[in-house]
Formats: C-alpha cells, sequence, structure tokens
C-alpha cells in the first residue's frame, strides 16, 4: 500500500505541471487576464490540504487550513509587487524583490494566527484592498508570439518549485504547512513566464485575474477551517469545495465587467 509521502510526490509532480499546461493553453487563446484569474482556483492548495489531513488528522487540517487563509496575505502582496517592480525593473529584479516581500509579509501572518479571532478579518480585507492596488493600464492587443519551449518550461518550472518548497512544509507545523500550502508557485510561472514572453502588460492582466480569483482560496481555507471541527474529512472538504466552486462562479460575473 502506498504512503502518503508517495502519494504526495505524485501529486507534486502530476498536478501542478497539468494545471500550468490548462493556464497556458487558456492564455494563448484568451490572454493572460483570464489565465490569472483561473490560477486563483485551490487546484494545487487544495489537494495538499487533503494529503496533510489525511496523513495528520483532522485537528491539523484545521489549523493548516488557517494557516492556508491567512497565506492569502503574503501571496496577494507578492503579486502586488511584481505587477508594480514590472513597471520599471527586469523579470529578475521583480522576482527577488516580489519573493522577499512574500517572505516579511508570510512571517507577519504567521505570527497574526495566535493573535485575537477579529484578526480573521484581514485575509478578506486583502482581498479587497487588492482590487484597488493592481496598476491599472489599458489591456495591450499586440500580437504575441508564443514559442514553443513556452508551456513547457512553465510545467517543469512549476513541478519542481512545488517539490522544493513542500518538501519539508509537514515538518513545520500547521501554520507554515499550512501558508505553504498557497505559496504562489503558479502565480510566480505565470508572471515571470508573461512577463519573459509578453511584457509588462501581460503581467498587469495576469495579475488583475489573479486578484480577482483568489477570493475561491479565502473562501475554501476558512470553510475548511471551520468545518473540520465540527464534521468529518470528506464531508467538509466536499462543502469547502462546493462553496469555493460559486464563489469562484460569482468572481467571473464581477471579473468580466471589470477593465484592467
Amino acid at each position: 500500500m502506498r504512503g502518503a509521502g508517495t502519494d504526495l510526490l505524485i501529486l507534486k509532480l502530476t498536478i501542478v505541471p497539468l494545471a500550468l499546461l490548462l493556464f497556458g493553453i487558456v492564455d494563448r487563446r484568451h490572454g493572460p487576464r483570464v489565465a490569472g484569474w483561473l490560477s486563483g482556483f485551490p487546484i494545487v492548495g487544495g489537494p495538499l490540504l487533503l494529503f496533510l489531513t489525511l496523513d495528520q488528522g483532522a485537528g491539523f487540517g484545521s489549523q493548516a487550513a488557517l494557516g492556508a487563509y491567512f497565506g492569502l496575505v503574503p501571496r496577494l502582496s507578492f503579486a502586488m509587487t511584481y505587477a508594480w517592480c514590472s513597471r520599471i525593473l527586469p523579470w529578475f529584479w521583480c522576482t527577488l524583490i516580489s519573493f522577499a516581500v512574500w517572505t516579511a509579509v508570510a512571517v507577519l501572518s504567521v505570527a497574526l494566527q495566535d493573535g485575537p479571532r477579529w484578526l480573521e478579518l484581514l485575509p478578506f480585507a486583502a482581498f479587497l484592498g487588492a482590487q484597488f492596488c493592481f496598476p491599472r493600464g489599458e489591456p495591450s492587443d499586440e500580437e504575441r508570439e508564443h514559442v514553443w519551449w513556452g508551456l513547457p518550461a512553465r510545467m517543469i518550472a512549476g513541478a519542481s518549485l512545488t517539490v522544493v518548497i513542500t518538501q519539508f512544509s509537514a515538518a513545520l507545523g500547521t501554520h507554515w504547512s499550512g501558508l505553504f500550502t498557497t505559496f504562489p508557485v503558479m502565480g510566480s510561472i505565470i508572471a515571470i513566464s508573461s512577463h519573459l514572453q509578453y511584457g509588462r502588460h501581460a503581467v498587469q492582466e495576469a495579475v488583475a485575474g489573479l486578484a480577482m480569483g483568489l477570493a475561491s482560496v479565502g473562501v475554501f481555507c476558512f470553510c475548511l477551517y471551520m468545518l473540520l471541527s465540527i464534521t468529518g474529512i470528506w464531508t467538509a472538504f466536499s462543502l469547502s469545495l462546493l462553496a469555493c466552486t460559486t464563489a469562484h462562479a460569482l468572481t467571473w460575473l464581477l471579473f468580466k465587467q471589470k477593465k484592467v
């Protein structure tokens, strides 16, 4: 019988690359803004939280989900920082600065998880603030050349980054292991590859979509945090996924009305 470690390794090496392949196809057909919005769905964080819960128990999973919920703040901070920096800096400096900001905000977010309950409003407030803070500009209608290596490079980078980040996450405790499930793996790959291939306009469009789509991550993680303490694992995940899907569908209605 395979252990949870083997299943988790298979998950890392398949789910993320396949998701990035899907986002790459969506990017080519509908642009980086739609791809960014779609990447907000917890395709990676959801399964990772499930494996952590099955391996460590419902109590651990509930606190990890809280950590993932607070992880929305550094994830949005990364995206906003990269979008603003891309206006004047090359991709390398954008990446370095954005991950530095992510680290600082992540440390603060972990510390706040043990604070008063009203601090649980912080990720929701960060989501609302992000709707007004991303750099705005007219979407680019320029023809974009899609190089043959673009999608394979995204898939390889995504799988590698996911394995590295999650390798030791379970040993870091509930707060950090949960927060690492929302590490901006796909967001960083989409931002960097869009910057390299298409320029800053594509980054801003992707971040605009991501900022809207991350509502579903927050809904999923918060519902899971609450439900795992009062119901079974599979019921909690099923109801959280239903709430998450509903939230993502609602953000699509708002997404179509917003202009970058």
